[in-house]
């Protein structure tokens, strides 16, 4: 798959899994958001209907008390008027108020309840249970002493009350009116528990019943045993076989989950209900509605947050493809040189087509290439010129080592033959003791041989002086390649320099890449892509640093043998002249010797061990001529060495084309 392909897939299932993910956070976000919200407003509602139920049950058992309050007060005023226009004494008004008040057939409130009469001062003085008892200690005393300080000095309290032969206090509601001319407060209670039969039902239940949340929503009212008190659809039956009205009645406030099927309804639903318990009437009040309802808002949402991310997914998808298409060319342009310059081709070059504003790391990284291919066609050229020098040297050292090869060869040969001549006078020198008589065909014989070794002996010094010359142009010739091959060394070094710094580039961008994840992926294969040329240049400076060294290795020991030839061919060019001065003097005495033969006698004698010590020095030139055609051969197979490496040399430098 191409890169450009990989980007556009990659960027683009990305970008819609991201898209996805951060749709489905928002919905859920969401989601908690409403239903937290509808579930809120359901709480709320059922704890205003509770409160509503309560107030209603408040106001109910205020207007009920404060009537038997009132007619209390009257009956106290009553009395009192009979006491101050003296038909009754102020005892008998008293007791005949007290005997009215406890009366339960007429004042009897609620099915516990009565009025009592209480002192300012907290005492019990008319209570039909606990009569004489001081309530002053009780906490709800001080509301009972705040209402007699108001204006009216009248007004309603609740409060906890346990009479003598009670075991638990309950609520109590009670309304007090303060009768000043006996300092007495009337106070009429009851347990709030007994006044349910004050409230009702038809007065709330239309508007309880249609306080709902939307169309599915609903109210009811249960009591603790599970009839339906108000009710939609059951009102007046008994609930509790459903495990969820059981539930309801168990727990009595809190929230719960259940399903069912409305009278209206073709299938069950889910609903979703909060409920909230009316101690003083023993009810529960319970509102809810369904779960499909409660999330209706989430629809609109959800097809927002789809569209959303089509849309977005669908842009930024154009968007990576057309970066994809820019990243992939620029990349396909880099394969282009480095398939190019793997074949030995660096004339290509890396061309942005991006404005300046546009540019990049890419264009910024071909830029670099272009410097590196730059310089390494430069290193190239010289190593080219300077491996074409090297050859042509060593080319010229190798017809100069084969001249002195065969020069050698020709000169040990000449050698032999001189040492052949001179084993042969000497022979003669010593049989002419014995053949005296031949003296004078022996000396003739002798002045011919003397010359024509005179003459050998002459040709031989002028072939050493030639060596010897040929000898010193093959060492200058040898130290110059020697120079040469340090410059070349030089320039290796340079390359390898080159070299690492491009691996240390193409490292870094290998780092980058792959902290850059999948998109640096083609980055990182460009870097991977430099960085092997980077290797197989190292590897290739590295085999001409072999090849340079074998030749430096070849050169010294070719110096070393060639100075040590020279050592030899200055040990014969001595030994030669010392021969030609010798037979000089042969020659000279050859010709005494033929004018006067009265002393070849002696003279023979003489010349026997001469010519001993020449035959010695002959066969130790012998020698040396000998070992200087091995070091001739030795330096002709060292130059044969340094052309194949100069061909292998020049081999690798012309696989690389460096100009268009």
């Amino acid at each position: 798959m191409k890169i450009g392909n990989k980007m556009f897939f990659s960027f683009g299932t990305a970008t819609f899994i991201i898209f996805l993910v951060i749709g489905i956070l928002i919905y859920q976000y969401v989601k908690i958001k409403v239903v937290s919200i509808q579930e809120t407003n359901l709480q709320a509602l059922s704890d205003v209907i509770n409160r509503n139920m309560e107030g209603i049950l408040n106001v109910s058992v205020k207007n009920y008390l404060r009537t038997f309050s009132d007619k209390g007060g009257k009956i106290a005023d009553y009395y009192y008027n009979q006491y101050q226009k003296g038909i009754l004494t102020e005892a008998e008004a008293i007791k005949e108020a007290r005997n009215m008040l406890l009366y339960p057939g007429f004042m009897k409130v609620g099915d516990t309840g009565y009025i009592a009469g209480v002192k300012k001062d907290g005492l019990l003085f008319i209570h039909p249970l606990s009569e004489g008892v001081n309530i002053s200690a009780q906490p709800f005393w001080q509301k009972v002493d705040a209402i007699i300080k108001t204006p009216s000095q009248e007004g309603y309290i609740e409060y906890d009350w346990k009479n003598v032969n009670e075991t638990q206090a309950r609520t109590k509601a009670g309304y007090i009116t303060y009768f000043k001319p006996w300092d007495l407060i009337i106070w009429c209670s009851s347990y709030k528990s007994e006044f349910t039969s004050l409230l009702n039902k038809a007065d709330f239940r239309d508007d309880l019943l249609i306080t709902k949340n939307g169309k599915t929503g609903f109210t009811f009212v249960l009591d603790v045993e599970g009839n339906a008190i108000i009710h939609q659809e059951e009102e007046g039956a008994n609930l509790i076989e459903n495990d969820y009205i059981e539930t309801i009645c168990r727990t009595k406030s809190g929230r719960i989950e259940f399903v069912k099927k409305s009278i209206n309804d073709t299938k069950e639903r889910k609903y979703i209900a909060y409920y909230s318990y009316i101690k003083e009437l023993d009810w529960i009040i319970v509102t809810g509605m369904s779960q499909a309802e409660l999330l209706s808002p989430l629809v609109i949402m959800r097809l927002i947050i789809v569209i959303g991310i089509v849309l977005s997914s669908f842009i930024l998808i154009v968007i990576s493809s057309f970066i994809s298409r820019i990243i992939s060319s620029k990349i396909a342009r880099f394969g282009h040189i480095f398939d190019i310059a793997e074949k030995g081709d660096f004339t290509q070059k890396y061309i942005s087509v991006s404005v300046h504003s546009f540019r990049d790391e890419i264009d910024d990284m071909g830029t670099s290439l272009n410097s590196f291919l730059s310089s390494y066609k430069e290193v190239l050229f010289n190593l080219k010129k300077i491996t074409n020098k090297v050859v042509e040297l060593i080319q010229a050292l190798s017809s100069s080592s084969q001249e002195t090869s065969s020069t050698a060869s020709q000169q040990a040969a000449a050698v032999k033959e001189i040492v052949s001549t001179m084993e042969d006078v000497d022979s003669l020198s010593k049989s002419i003791e014995k053949k005296i008589s031949e003296i004078t065909t022996i000396t003739t014989n002798t002045q011919v041989t003397v010359k024509n070794g005179f003459s050998k002996v002459q040709d031989n010094l002028s072939k050493m002086e030639e060596i010897n010359l040929s000898n010193k142009t093959t060492i200058d010739g040898i130290k110059f390649l020697s120079e040469r091959i340090d410059n070349i060394w030089d320039i290796v070094n340079i390359i390898n320099s080159i070299a690492d710094q491009t691996k240390i580039i193409a490292f870094n961008a290998e780092l980058e890449a792959s902290a850059a994840g999948e998109a640096g992926k083609n980055f990182q294969i460009v870097a991977t892509e430099i960085r092997r040329l980077a290797d197989s240049t190292v590897t290739s400076t590295n085999e001409i640093k072999n090849r340079i060294t074998e030749i430096q290795k070849s050169s010294d020991r070719l110096i070393l043998t060639s100075e040590e030839g020279t050592e030899r061919i200055k040990e014969g060019n001595g030994l030669t002249k010392e021969i030609n001065n010798l037979f000089a003097d042969i020659l000279s005495s050859s010709e005494i010797s033929t004018d006067s033969t009265k002393q070849i006698a002696k003279s023979i004698n003489q010349q026997v061990g001469t010519f001993e010590q020449i035959l010695i020095a002959i066969k130790q030139i012998s020698e040396g001529v000998d070992n200087i055609a091995i070091a001739t051969r030795e330096t002709t197979n060292a130059s044969d060495d340094l052309d194949v490496v100069s061909e292998t040399l020049e081999s690798i430098v012309n696989k690389y084309k460096l100009e268009g």
